[in-house]
């Protein structure tokens, strides 16, 4: 792995948010409601016009108590909670030797997607529910409670979930007593190849309002997160709060930042981006195709020239303790965007792994160590 360090003298650059839109997810009734006893089924039904998706939590009775059905183990708690940021199902399980677990799903609803009120929001008679909502993201935190918690670490994944390099990197940071928030960032992305067709006269505004859709529900859902483990481990205030964003989460991470930068100690990028119109396009795992009535449309001129959350704008603004990742010769997250982002960025630490996307992600091992202890360092105090 090449080390490059930070551009001298390397500052970060304020971006104004005035031309952005606004994310325009709806406030719910301030709620928190205990839904162990009775439970049977809650169906999370994630519903828009390219990435449908369903998640379910399902639970039995055993021996008097009640276990989840997809870890079969036993629950010690398990709340909705609404408010500002939309509803939260999270589930925390039984101690298991030194560590805490819970597993939740946000639930959002735009401005275009009517919200259920909080009764239906909760389990009927037969202890079932189905909610639809428009915005939706899983999430696991977990922690050591065999001493104190170093600090919080959220972990945006990329592709798939929960990889081998998400739980390497969380292994490690567990090691080193930081709380660790693993957020399923692109699980409802579009599918391979799939041809987005525009209609729109402003091109650029509907491509941006497309990513936006993710970016918001991704700053969204961290803040309903936050507060969650917030009360969980009330101390995380005063402590360090790192991002660390893997492939396709890396490309939602500044615009996390860009809501959170007051509260942000550190932020490291891995395969990633910026110019996110012509990585969707040219990345080996999406291919995704965009075009007006039948004639492809893949100039990104446009949409580069207009103010939005995409990694290109937001770059500038990252923090002095910021590490890129990159592979030299990466395809999926094309090594040219990564190139770009670091650029954008004002050329900050840069380490450069001398293989592709997945052979990074492959030999994770051998660099997740190196990855925390560098976050260690920068968030000593």
């Amino acid at each position: 792995m090449q080390r490059v360090p930070a551009s001298t003298g390397r500052k970060p650059v304020p971006i104004h948010t005035d031309e952005f839109a606004s994310c325009d997810w709806q406030s719910l009734p301030e709620t928190s409601k205990d839904l162990l006893k009775g439970v049977n089924t809650i169906t999370c039904e994630l519903v828009n016009d390219l990435s449908p998706e369903i998640m379910e939590f399902s639970f039995i009775d055993a021996l008097g108590k009640t276990r989840a059905k997809h870890s079969g183990t036993f629950a010690d708690s398990f709340y909705l909670q609404t408010g500002e940021f939309g509803a939260n199902y999270y589930l925390e399980y039984e101690p298991k030797k030194e560590f805490r677990e819970c597993i939740g799903r946000w639930c959002g609803w735009s401005s275009a997607l009517d919200p259920p009120t909080v009764q239906e929001l909760l389990p009927d008679e037969e202890g079932n529910v189905h909610v639809k909502s428009d915005g939706g993201l899983v999430y696991r935190l977990k922690w050591k409670t065999d001493s104190p918690v170093r600090g919080l670490a959220v972990v945006y994944c990329g592709l798939g979930g929960l990889q081998h390099a998400s739980k390497v990197l969380g292994k490690e940071l567990l090691e080193e007593r930081w709380a660790v928030v693993h957020v399923y960032t692109v699980l409802n992305a579009p599918k391979y190849n799939t041809n987005i067709l525009l209609t729109e006269e402003d091109t650029a505004q509907e491509i941006i309002r497309l990513f936006d859709r993710k970016y918001c529900q991704v700053i969204t859902a961290t803040k309903s997160i936050l507060k969650i483990v917030e009360q969980k481990l009330p101390a995380i205030r005063t402590l360090p709060l790192a991002l660390l964003g893997i492939s396709a989460g890396a490309l939602n991470t500044p615009a996390v930042y860009h809501e959170l930068q007051n509260d942000v100690d550190a932020v490291v990028l891995i395969a990633g981006g910026a110019n996110q119109f012509e990585i969707v396009q040219d990345g080996t795992f999406t291919k995704w195709k965009f075009s007006k009535m039948f004639t492809p449309y893949t100039d990104s001129t446009a949409y580069l020239n207009t103010p939005s959350r995409d990694p290109y704008f937001l770059a500038p603004e990252l923090p002095e303790n910021t590490l890129l990742v990159h592979a030299k010769w990466d395809k999926v997250v094309p090594a040219k965007n990564g190139d770009l982002l670091w650029k954008r960025a004002g050329k900050p630490e840069r380490w450069i792994f001398s293989g592709g996307h997945l052979g990074l992600f492959a030999t994770f091992d051998w660099h997740a160590d190196d990855i925390v202890n560098w976050l260690q360092q920068k968030t000593n105090e």
